[in-house]
This record gives C-alpha cells, structure tokens and sequence, in this order.
C-alpha cells in the first residue's frame, strides 16, 4: 500500500486521479485537516486525518516494510511522521519547493527574499505573534519572549529534523533536476531522483482561444505579476522595477488570493502607490483554474520575481498561451527554461530596459519553439510511466 500524507491543496485531486489511473486501490490518501476546514479537495477517496491526532499516530504504526510513505508538502508534522517509521519502509517526497528551500528560515532567507522583500518577512512573518491577553498574563510572557528572544530555537530544531530526514529520504520526484542539485548542496542524502509533476494542464481550451483570438486594445500592455499573495513572490522588488513604466499605457494583474491576506493588502496598497488605482487589478477572491486560464488569456506578458522555483503551472500555461515571460535569474526554473533554450527573459534585467523593449511581445518561431520545449520538460507518457514504477 502507498500512504500518501497530503495538504490540502488544490494539486491534490488531479494527483489522486493520476494515481488511481497507474495503481488503482493501492494508496491510501491522508489530508491533514478535518472535512468541514477542506478548502480545495473535491475528491471522496481520502480520509480527512489531521496529522496531531491519535488517531493518524496509530495508522503510522500499521504501516510496513511492504508499504512506501509519500509525502506531499513537506510540514514538520509530515517529517516527524517519516522519522517515526523503521528504516525499512521507503520514504518518497514530492517536491513542492517552499517546504523545503525556504526552512529553515535562518538558513535560507537571503537567497529566498530580495532586500526589501526580506525586511517585510523578518519584520511581519519570521517571528511569531504577540498574544496579549491582560487576563492571562503568564502567556503574555511567553509569547513576548518567543518573539523577540527566543523565535530561533524553532528553527534550530528544525534544521536538525530536516538534516536527520533527508539522510532517511530514499526518493526524492521532481520534474527540475537542478533543484534536486540544490537540495544535495545543502544536505547529506542518497535519495533517488525521479522524474514527475503535478498536473499543470498547460493547453489553452476553446473559450481562452476565442480570448486570446479577439482583437484587444492595442495601445494597453496588460502586465501579469506573481501567482500569490506569499512574500517569496518579491512583488516589492517587481513593483519598484515596473515603476520605471508608471507613464507607460499599462495594466497590472496582480494575483493576491492564495497565501495570506495581510501581505496581499500590503502589496495592493504599494501598487496603487506606484501606479494609481486606474493602473492595478488585484485579485483577491480565489478563481478556480477555468477562470484563472482565461485570465491568463488576457495578459501580454508575465513578471515573475521569485528567487526560487514557484509558478512552474503559471509559467508553463503562458508560455503555451504565447506569452512573453519574465523570471528572475535566480530561479531554478529559468535556470532549466534557459538550458533547454526556451524563449524567457531575466527580470533582473527590466532595471534597465526601456518601454519598447520589455512590451515586444514574442514572435511566432518563438511561441512555437517555447511550445514544443515545455511539452518536452512536462512529458506526461514520461510522468505516468515512473508514478507506475513508484506506486505499482
């Protein structure tokens, strides 16, 4: 039997089907939340299983060395989970990026953040929050010193967990090959590479090809920025370089509705700082993935400030749609796109480039070009063939 402890998380019903297609009746998928908190699960073969129960404890205990674990985010809970088991039983992470390159904080901040980005982190989510309750003041206490003395003992602990899992980890799937690099830099492993992706369904359907063949306002540039409102997104740094173009005919799309709200707001607020509100479209309500894509029809071009791989789903779906793409160079996956000669640019670069420059949109030779190579990077006969190798 697979067990697969899961997030809840709307890549995970896509993945279920996926599994089942391969290895069907041989995996047990485990949610770590109750059914009534469940967000993005649609799916009725999982047991909703938070992960601090008693109950999760005792499945953990009937699981043998006929049985692999999977994990899919890899959260604390989850790791000590994989650590409890004896070492006969194979332990499987699917890579997602933040649960791993971004914890501990101490260790990684600075390549995850640009500088003002890392100062909004440090100052409003490294930390953890002041609970004062004048009626329970010994708590008071606690959580003043938590916060402003001892918040990096956490993070020590857990650079001892992680450095005991990965030693224990014995697959590590990811599509990205230089993030699995990264991840043997930074820890002693011998976990085996092996090639898969959630599904990232990058093909334009009939109603975002009517979008995208509709005749639009040609004197508009219509900017998308970031995927989420998570600070690991760099929207400070993006905005300060956009705003060379404040007096330029265009539009930003900014998607602020999956990660935490507080950030959004602060980023929403500096947009229209920066650029007026007739300038800013923040999207604040979740959209499922019909209503996203056809959004994504819309745009002209993407900015993508991360300094780590994230938005892989966003940028592949672009790319697919024609689009003109801006990653940082620091991210592994520019890194990959720029290996395999795809048509991507530095966002480090829009520092200084001028108007006309940034707004050329691609041309045909390299839509098709950027086309066939993400279909090449994103192989799902490949894919399925080693989810039947691991789950079968």
């Amino acid at each position: 039997m697979n067990y697969h402890i899961m997030a809840d998380d709307k890549f995970i019903n896509d993945f279920i089907r996926d599994a089942e297609a391969v290895a069907p009746g041989n995996n047990t998928y485990i949610i770590n939340t109750t059914k009534a908190k469940a967000t993005f699960i649609k799916s009725d073969q999982v047991t909703y299983l938070p992960f601090y129960t008693p109950a999760f404890k005792a499945l953990l205990k009937k699981i043998t060395a006929q049985d692999r674990l999977f994990i899919h985010w890899a959260s604390e809970e989850a790791i000590q989970a994989a650590l409890s088991l004896p070492a006969n039983i194979t332990i499987g992470m699917f890579f997602w990026g933040g649960d791993i390159v971004e914890i501990p904080a101490f260790r990684f901040k600075h390549s995850v953040y640009g500088p003002m980005s890392l100062r909004y982190f440090e100052q409003y989510e490294e930390r953890p929050r002041l609970k004062l309750n004048p009626m329970r003041p010994k708590r008071a206490l606690t959580s003043f010193a938590q916060r402003f003395f001892n918040y990096k003992a956490p993070d020590r602990k857990v650079a001892r967990t992680r450095d005991l899992f990965f030693k224990r980890l014995n697959l590590f799937l990811h599509w990205n090959p230089i993030d699995f690099e990264w991840v043997q830099q930074h820890y002693t492993t011998h976990a085996e590479y092996k090639y898969f992706f959630y599904d990232v369904n990058p093909h334009p359907g009939e109603d975002e090809l009517a979008i995208m063949n509709t005749p639009k306002d040609g004197k508009v540039t219509t900017i998308l920025l970031g995927n989420s409102d998570t600070s690991t997104n760099n929207h400070l740094e993006a905005l300060h370089a956009l705003s060379r173009y404040k007096d330029e005919p265009i539009k930003l799309v900014i998607p602020l509705s999956y990660g935490y709200q507080q950030y959004g707001d602060v980023i929403e607020k500096e947009a229209i700082r920066l650029f007026g509100h007739e300038k800013v479209m923040a999207l604040r309500t979740f959209l499922n993935r019909e209503q996203y894509f056809k959004m994504l029809a819309q745009v002209d071009i993407a900015v993508m400030y991360h300094f780590r791989t994230q938005a892989a789903g966003n940028v592949i779906a672009l790319l697919h749609r024609g689009k003109k793409v801006f990653i940082h160079s620091n991210s592994t996956l520019y890194q990959l796109l720029q290996q395999n000669h795809a048509a991507v640019f530095d966002a480090k670069a829009i520092d200084h480039l001028d108007f006309k420059d940034f707004s050329t949109l691609l041309n045909k030779s390299d839509v098709q070009e950027n086309i066939r190579i993400t279909e090449a990077l994103f192989n799902k006969p490949k894919k399925f063939a080693v989810l039947a190798e691991v789950l079968g």
